[in-house]
């Protein structure tokens, strides 16, 4: 399974909540509609100041994740709301390679259909 991560700064709770929306509603949708993609989350730095984010989406190999790239391989996509929205983001993303995982990660070609709270 590859791991895609990008990072953000939300600022205000409000611009969070937004942003939350946005990506329920809309960029995780389009996601899931893509061959490969197995999940993808939210989330934000427990104790971190100005709601630090990261965004992790999951993918079955380095394939499906190419469905998602415009431009370079670690280039970000950001779309120009979501560029007024935020208060800075990371103009690249990571790629990791999972070697070992349990729980929600789960082996590569095997979506968790499991809900979290």
């Amino acid at each position: 399974m590859i791991i895609r991560s990008w990072r953000a700064i939300a600022g205000s709770d409000e611009t969070l909540a937004v942003y939350a929306d946005h990506l329920r509603r809309t960029t995780f949708v389009e996601m899931a509609e893509l061959p490969g993609h197995l999940g993808a989350t939210l989330a934000r730095k427990v104790g971190g100041q100005d709601n630090e984010l990261v965004v992790m989406s999951f993918w079955a190999d380095m394939e499906s994740a190419a469905h998602f790239i415009k431009g370079d391989l670690d280039d970000a996509v950001v779309k120009p709301s979501t560029q007024k929205l935020l208060r800075s983001f990371d103009l690249k993303v990571e790629y990791f390679e999972t070697l070992v995982s349990t729980g929600v990660a789960t082996d590569a070609g095997s979506a968790n259909t499991t809900a979290a709270a």
